[in-house]
């Protein structure tokens, strides 16, 4: 494989003038480069942000692995070349070329095309040339900006607001994440800090002044004005002034930035904890509004869902694609068995693998062999599965097949198929059965059209929707309860800040400068607001989390980030919103070298070890890692592996691979769409590692998905792999909800963690799971919990239908109801979350009903 000889990065130059570079600051991640064996050319992404004015953002340059001199140039259309500006930064050593265009003295910057051109750009790099591809993004700097304090704020949370994922404290942390406590002390060590600075500790120093002859005690230079200018009024003299720069007010001084600094973030948090809680209390207002007794109806997927039905009956369609399916069943297959004739119906999976229920007949004239009850069983087995897949349940075939005589066991009469040479549909009943179908369908489309694509909900769906609204209610009255006292917690903290700042200029003022060391004096023993100051920051670095020195001196450079790299500041944005629901959402317990961990990824940027999680009750521990390498070699941005046990004690394992990608729509398009994003990373990288794992993207474009395929609301930005999109994902379909494309983006959705929530709410309920029945019980062999709240206390319901396999629950604490059920046509197990948190499709035109994302039948 050709490797590139050169790096492309992201950088941030500080100028003195145009020929001198003051300082390079460098993203940590080069753009990553493949090779186009076609082209015999490299190839990367990136985007400019052309409605981000403003903004410092950074630049593209380049840099040579292996020593090159040659100067890089872009390549124009025309032919013509444009030689880019060398650099060097001369803290690393590092040589780098740049675009640079025009000298700009106002604002000390080289003008460039690059950041404000969409396209494609030819760069010559020595020996090998790079064909860049810049898509543009509608981002304001407002939005972008939005990313950067949302993700500063996030991890100040999580560090310092431990009642995330600590769920038994010895004292109560409110949930503004300042305790009484706490907000007590604050207000004291303010009061101590201003009884200092009416009289702060101070030395007499010696110092040289003027004073009046009387007055003089006289110095060296006394003598020499004497000598020189005889007599005179004043002279210079021994003298002292108060110096309050002392080492017990250098370290109040200190102590006092740091509390304004951990109170500032306090505040941050608190602010950011309002806007949440108000967002979520307005989203629940609206989704509480929005329950009735009618539903809208997307008129569009009702003419999709018609059509598919259509298609299904359609024997010229059903033959073309099944001869397609039978040919790449049979390739290379080389035929020298028996052969007879048959007709066939396959019933329905059997407990066995690979064997199935079966009718079984030689011609129209004769009677159906099949199971009678208490009498026979006929069954069908396949040597090879990739037959099975050729057979849809009910329908009428005609094979020529290497099936003889059925093996007898007692009442078993098992066929079985070695060969399959030859294939067709026949009209027969199940195909009447899908045009009646059709009928009924067409019927209720007509009639929703009368009623302008608004359905009145029947007694069950009301029922359905009531227990939904019992659980927005609750949870409406959480958040509005704890908003409030995240409130009271700003109101008594934020107008601390201004005093803070003034009691630390008024001590500069006076010429002191901070100290960390603690001096150690008998005046932190006899002076009490001294004394207090010492103790009082030790307690409040307690309270807060914060007693690691590291600790605090890293979430201080956190503070320094930046939007050099905005596709990294992406990245570390997702991973602390996959740690939100883990820890916040889901109530998963982080280890105790977790806080470490976490900014040594945001900060140091190497591939750190992982992070753990664990939640007990669940009987579940999470490892999440961030760019790992795996078997194959490749590396995605995170992986989640999940070890749990079952209900019965066996220890199973799953992994959840997650790539963040801050696409555009348009670069989402220069990838071929979602549909070419997915097929890359899951099949052509393998980061399914051979079908394995699930594999989802996680990306800001809100119109990412073009051909909407679910009529929840989510649908209109997300894909959780729940029907078929793609054309390389046919039916029968074996890879449901084991890939997709999950929008999340604060500034498109008001809830957009819930997108990731439930993404990882159906990996860890439903992803973990063989969700192929074959006549298991509905319920999951793993301990059941809330997808809504995370809660592990539930209620089992008794079920009132007649499928005595299914399993109902009510969340203890939201009241959320979950039901397990099964497929009637392929026994998929499938989950009702309620209207807002299924990851299932809805049925077009039943909306409280779901589409099986195996057959894609009706439930």
């Amino acid at each position: 494989m050709m490797l590139p000889k050169f790096e492309i990065k992201y950088i941030d130059v500080q100028w003195h003038d145009k020929n001198t570079v003051l300082k390079v600051v460098e993203s940590y991640l080069p753009l990553p480069v493949s090779y186009d064996d076609t082209q015999k050319n490299f190839n990367c992404t990136t985007t400019i942000y052309p409605k981000a004015e403003g903004i410092r953002l950074g630049q593209l340059a380049f840099r040579y692995l292996d020593g090159g001199t040659t100067a890089p140039y872009f390549e124009k259309a025309d032919g013509a070349r444009v030689q880019l500006k060398k650099i060097k930064d001369k803290d690393s050593g590092k040589s780098w070329w740049i675009e640079a265009v025009s000298w700009k003295s106002d604002t000390k910057q080289w003008t460039r095309t690059l950041h404000r051109t969409a396209g494609a750009v030819k760069a010559g790099l020595g020996s090998q040339s790079c064909t860049i591809h810049i898509g543009s993004s509608e981002f304001t700097a407002e939005q972008l900006n939005r990313y950067l304090s949302d993700f500063k704020s996030d991890l100040w949370e999580l560090i310092l607001d431990e009642q995330s994922y600590v769920t038994a404290k010895a004292k109560k942390v409110e949930e503004g994440g300042v305790d009484e406590e706490t907000l007590k002390l604050v207000s004291n060590l303010m009061s101590h800090a201003q009884n200092i600075i009416k009289k702060p500790k101070s030395e007499l120093r010696e110092v040289q002044a003027l004073k009046p002859r009387n007055l003089v005690k006289p110095v060296n230079r006394t003598f020499m004005e004497l000598a020189t200018k005889g007599y005179s009024k004043e002279l210079t003299s021994r003298a002292t002034t108060p110096s309050f720069n002392v080492p017990e007010n250098r370290y109040v001084l200190f102590v006092l930035q740091r509390l304004h600094s951990i109170l500032k973030q306090l505040v941050t948090i608190s602010q950011s904890k309002i806007n949440r809680f108000e967002g979520m209390t307005m989203k629940l207002t609206e989704r509480l509004n929005d329950f009735s007794g009618e539903k809208s109806i997307n008129k569009d997927l009702v003419r999709k869902h018609l059509e598919q039905i259509k298609k299904t009956y359609d024997l010229e369609y059903l033959n073309s694609q099944l001869q397609e399916k039978f040919q790449a069943c049979i390739e290379s297959r080389v035929f020298n068995r028996p052969q007879y004739k048959w007709q066939i119906r396959i019933r329905g999976a059997s407990f066995t693998s690979n064997r199935y229920f079966l009718d079984i007949r030689t011609d129209n004239e004769s009677e159906w062999f099949s199971t009678q009850r208490k009498q026979r069983q006929v069954f069908i087995h396949f040597n090879d599965d990739s037959y099975a897949d050729l057979f849809e349940k009910d329908i009428e075939y005609e094979i020529t097949a290497d099936i003889f005589q059925p093996s007898i066991q007692g009442t078993k009469y098992i066929y079985t198929l070695n060969e399959l040479y030859s294939v067709k549909v026949l009209d027969d009943e199940g195909l009447n059965n899908r045009r009646d179908k059709f009928s009924e369908e067409l019927k209720k489309a007509l009639e929703l059209d009368k009623r302008d694509w608004v359905k009145k909900l029947t007694p069950k769906e009301l029922a359905e929707q009531e227990r939904e609204k019992r659980s927005v209610q609750t949870q409406l009255t959480y958040f509005q309860q704890n908003k409030a006292k995240v409130e009271l917690v700003f109101e008594q903290l934020e107008p601390k800040l201004a005093k803070f700042k003034s009691a630390i200029r008024m001590l500069e003022k006076i010429g002191v400068r901070p100290s960390p060391t603690f001096p150690n004096s008998m005046t932190f023993v006899q002076n009490p607001d001294y004394q207090a100051m010492h103790s009082g920051y030790k307690k409040v670095r307690e309270l807060t989390n914060l007693t690691d020195e590291d600790l605090l001196l890293s979430l201080e450079k956190v503070e320094n980030i930046g939007l050099v790299n905005m596709p990294l500041l992406y990245e570390r944005w997702c991973l602390l919103q996959i740690i939100k629901v883990l820890v916040q959402n889901y109530r998963y317990q982080p280890d105790d070298e977790w806080k470490r961990q976490l900014l040594n990824i945001v900060l140091s940027h190497k591939h750190s070890k992982p992070l753990n999680f664990n939640n007990e009750q669940l009987k579940r521990k999470v490892q999440l890692r961030y760019e790992p390498l795996l078997n194959n070699g490749r590396t995605p941005d995170f992986v989640m592996d999940v070890e749990f046990e079952t209900k019965g004690g066996i220890t199973k394992n799953k992994r959840l691979v997650m790539d963040a990608k801050f696409y555009s729509d348009e670069i989402i398009n220069m990838h071929g769409g979602i549909a070419g994003i997915v097929h890359n990373l899951y099949h052509k990288k393998d980061y399914s590692e051979g079908g394995v794992n699930a594999v989802f993207i996680l990306h800001p474009a809100k119109g990412a998905i073009d051909e909407i395929v679910s009529p929840q609301e989510w649908g209109e930005v997300s894909y959780l792999g729940e029907l078929s999109m793609f054309d390389w994902d046919k039916m029968p379909r074996h890879l449901y909800h084991q890939y997709g494309a999950v929008c999340a983006n604060p500034v498109l959705r008001l809830r957009y963690l819930d997108e990731i929530q439930r993404m990882i709410g159906m990996f860890l309920q439903y992803g973990i799971e063989d969700n192929a029945l074959m006549g298991r019980p509905d319920d999951v062999e793993s301990i059941n919990f809330c997808i809504s709240c995370g809660s592990h206390e539930l209620t089992k319901r008794d079920t009132t239908t007649s499928n005595s396999r299914s399993a109902w629950y009510e969340c203890d604490t939201c009241k959320h109801f979950t039901v397990y059920n099964h497929c009637h046509s392929c026994d998929t197990r499938l989950v009702k979350n309620g209207d807002y948190w299924s990851y299932h499709s809805q049925m077009a035109m039943e909306p409280l009903n779901i589409k099986c994302p195996s057959c894609e039948s009706l439930v």
